[in-house]
């Protein structure tokens, strides 16, 4: 079992990486969720969402992945905010580390889309 630490609406990307190391544990890792990370960097001037992947670097084990505007929480549909998402994949396929990706949407009814969504812009099998 591992147990993740999920950024919230935090500004800084290093901080959940540093906590993870500092247990000197493989049962550690970082979660990032893309709406939290968005959120962040579109009100607190965080960096942008594909820096907090690159900060996570290896320790980096789960994503969230939903779309937003920057401005609040919103688990939108992939491609429905403005998320830099090939940024995003760019900067995970520099990793070994091979995080589980999963969709967290508002509706069900979103995941076909985002799929689709990510397939058209070959981000995604």
């Amino acid at each position: 079992m591992t147990m993740v630490v999920e950024n919230i609406m935090d500004k800084d990307p290093d901080i959940r990486r540093i906590l993870v190391e500092d247990f000197h544990s493989p049962a550690m890792a970082v979660s990032i969720d893309t709406g939290h990370a968005h959120y962040a960097y579109g009100s607190t001037g965080a960096p942008p969402v594909d820096y907090f992947v690159r900060r996570a670097g290896n320790t980096l084990q789960h994503i969230h992945l939903q779309d937003a505007d920057g401005y609040a929480d919103r688990h939108w549909t992939i491609g429905e905010g403005n998320i830099m998402w090939h940024a995003v994949f760019r900067a995970l396929g520099e990793l070994s580390s091979n995080p589980r990706l999963i969709l967290e949407l508002r509706h069900k009814s979103g995941i076909p889309p985002s799929v689709e969504w990510l397939r058209a812009r070959n981000l995604a099998r």
